[in-house]
């Protein structure tokens, strides 16, 4: 932090003054979608920086994943109908008070992707509808704004009654959040967490064809429909308990998922055909964001198997999914399953070395990893026929199974 006083900062002292002029957890006038990127402002928290911009506009190509806050005051040269506009890279909302307190602000205008500096119309929505301010009258403005990767910035500007085109406001139209002196206003940044490395992570290098590690989407005809379904249902954004994997995940019978977990409100983002890369892809492509389920059950990795990946890489690969897994959604605990026995002679003789690496990366905390191989089997140690539908997927009976030998370690991870 530089010696700036974070409008973040100020906010909370004047809540502790009075009751409650802002939301801290950054409350808008209009509602979002709970899965909104806006959940990663943190504005309950002091940003990592603070930076003093001379205009309305943040420099560009500064740093990738992270999200930030311009706010402060405008002051009008004049009185009469301006008109607003707004450009990001990537997401950015734009929020316009009648007075200068910021419990009155409004949604104005709003870019759903990214924009280039001076283009405000990409998107119908980048501009504002004309709004009645009078001259030098002190308005609080507010622009949020989230960056993916790639190029970033956000600026906003304004059509000033009498001009032809929307320009950047400038300095001495603006003063930052609780001060006076014009001049300049206060963008607050607040970087993605660090994900710490994933214990028992293999340390090998891919040389197989096939990279487990390496995001690319499913190959299978239904991929598309599904991983837009599951969109919609990271958008909803209703469930405490998220399954998360291939085909063997896409199985599971609705009123099995019920019985087993339905107390914790579940959903499924099982896709058939899926390796650990198109689960990366998914999860790149915006599945789980800004959800805060309490628990992942992962399944992953038999169809690496089927790719020509060993062990080791198939582990890789899983361990690459939960690094992508704890950058999302941080305070989720998982819920490791150990790859599942099939009929398959090269695969069973692969499956518990792949195990073997997955069980080292329970950290007895956030995550654990749960192998109920031993449920599937006879007492002569053979995979019992009736818990498969195939060489692969399990049958109804063999969902039973894995509700029942589940429910005692997702009881505890829920508490």
């Amino acid at each position: 932090m530089n010696k700036l006083m974070s409008p973040s900062l100020l906010f909370r002292v004047r809540e502790a003054a009075r009751v409650s002029v802002f939301a801290s957890a950054i409350l808008m006038s209009v509602p979002f979608a709970s899965a909104d990127w806006t959940r990663s402002i943190r504005s309950e928290t002091e940003p990592d920086k603070a930076i003093a911009l001379t205009s309305f506009q943040s420099p560009a190509e500064v740093a990738d994943r992270y999200s930030s806050r311009v706010c402060g005051y405008i002051y009008p040269p004049k009185t009469g109908d301006y008109v607003f506009g707004i450009t990001s890279d990537d997401q950015s909302k734009l929020f316009l008070s009648t007075s200068s307190e910021p419990e009155d602000k409004k949604l104005i205008a709003s870019a759903s992707e990214w924009a280039e500096v001076g283009n405000y119309s990409k998107f119908p929505t980048q501009r504002s509808k004309p709004i009645r301010l009078l001259a030098d009258k002190k308005y609080y403005i507010e622009a949020i704004h989230r960056e993916n990767t790639g190029g970033d910035h956000v600026g906003v500007g304004w059509l000033v009654p009498g001009s032809s085109a929307i320009e950047i406001i400038p300095g001495a139209n603006l003063s930052p959040f609780g001060a006076e002196k014009r001049g300049k206003i206060i963008q607050e940044v607040w970087s993605d967490p660090v994900v710490p490395p994933i214990k028992g992570t293999p340390n090998i290098k891919v040389t197989s064809k096939n990279d487990p590690t390496k995001p690319v989407p499913g190959g299978v005809r239904w991929f598309w429909n599904n991983h837009q379904g599951n969109l919609q249902k990271t958008k909803a954004d209703n469930f405490d308990v998220c399954f998360l994997g291939d085909s063997i995940t896409s199985g599971w019978p609705g009123d099995l998922m019920k019985k087993y977990s339905g107390k914790y409100r579940p959903a499924n983002f099982g896709i058939g055909g899926d390796r650990t890369e198109n689960v990366l892809f998914r999860l790149n492509g915006g599945e789980l964001a800004w959800t805060n389920p309490k628990v992942i059950v992962l399944l992953l990795g038999v169809n690496n198997l089927s790719m020509g990946n060993n062990p080791g890489e198939v582990a890789l690969g899983v361990s690459t999914v939960i690094t992508k897994l704890r950058a999302v959604v941080p305070n989720t605990k998982i819920l490791l399953m150990g790859v599942f026995p099939t009929k398959l002679a090269a695969h069973n003789a692969r499956i518990p070395q792949v195990n073997a690496y997955l069980a080292k990366m329970d950290d007895g905390k956030m995550i654990r990893f749960l192998n109920i191989n031993a449920t599937f089997m006879d007492k002569g140690g053979k995979l019992r026929n009736e818990l498969m539908k195939d060489d692969v997927h399990l049958s109804r009976n063999g969902y039973v199974i894995w509700g029942q030998s589940m429910a005692l370690l997702l009881d505890e991870m829920l508490k």
